[in-house]
């Protein structure tokens, strides 16, 4: 027994100094991020007498009123509203239909849904420009081109959402019950279907919302100046200005996922690593 309490007393110490490595691994770099863009005074003169002087937020305020910020914020926000409501139109149809009608291709669907994440970014644009450009060149020399490549790069997990929601609502049962009652396809879509899908239309859309604003290959690659790449330019030209913008914007993004998972845990939404 005492050597049993001696694992178990060993296993708590590992488990808590994982976890310790594991903070310090991710809020450390936040917290250099920080100092270097709040703070005027450099590393290399830094000491415990005057760490907590030249404390500013100039750089945060300059980073807000830069009018390249402003514009490809607006841009990365009309992207990620577009790629939302593009998945939702095709994919809640499809993903609905084969839950109903053709459950023996739900394996292919997950396959066919993983795909764009097999294909490198700069395979799967390289590929698209050289077929596009020399018919529609219009459509690769506007921004919301970015739109088809961001809605198959958020496939997997937007898929994998409405799929887990499906499941829970029992999709099948609840359209047999609605057609023995006289309901057609598109009224027990729009008010059966779309009213119990909320929870995970919430989540598919936070997690492409997500990847959106973070999302840098693509952008890069076609040459559009949206609010990843334009981070990589001010951070050239302005350091401590695009530091404070890099972590406002993941600051942000953290609280919205925050802000989901809270939700989802008090309408009693287990989480796991595989879907919900």
């Amino acid at each position: 027994m005492d050597q049993l309490m001696k694992i178990i007393s060993l296993g708590n110490v590992f488990k808590y100094l994982f976890l310790i490595l594991l903070a310090a691994f991710f809020f450390l770099p936040l917290i250099a991020m920080a100092r270097f863009a709040f703070q005027t005074i450099p590393v290399v003169s830094l000491g415990l007498d005057n760490f907590l002087q030249g404390w500013t937020l100039g750089a945060l305020w300059a980073a807000l009123t830069d009018p390249g910020a402003i514009a490809t914020t607006r841009l990365s926000l009309t992207l990620a509203f577009l790629t939302i409501l593009v998945t939702f139109v095709i994919l809640l149809p499809i993903a609905t239909y084969v839950e109903i009608f053709a459950q023996k291709y739900k394996p292919a669907l997950t396959a066919i849904t993983l795909l764009p994440w097999l294909v490198p970014p700069v395979a799967l644009v390289v590929g698209v420009a050289a077929t596009f450009r020399p018919t529609v060149p219009w459509f690769l020399s506007n921004p919301l081109s970015l739109v088809p490549f961001y809605v198959l790069w958020t496939l997997p997990f937007s898929y994998r959402a409405l799929d887990a929601g499906l499941r829970m609502m029992g999709a099948r049962t609840q359209y047999e019950a609605a057609t023995s009652m006289g309901a057609s396809w598109m009224k027990f879509f729009l008010r059966v279907i779309i009213p119990n899908l909320k929870t995970a239309m919430l989540v598919a859309a936070v997690l492409s919302f997500a990847l959106v604003m973070g999302e840098f290959a693509f952008a890069s690659l076609l040459l559009k100046q949206t609010l990843p790449t334009y981070l990589v330019v001010i951070q050239g030209s302005q350091p401590r200005v695009g530091f404070a913008l890099a972590l406002l914007v993941m600051l942000i993004s953290a609280l919205f996922l925050g802000l989901l998972v809270n939700y989802l845990r008090r309408r009693g939404v287990k989480l796991n690593a595989t879907g919900i």
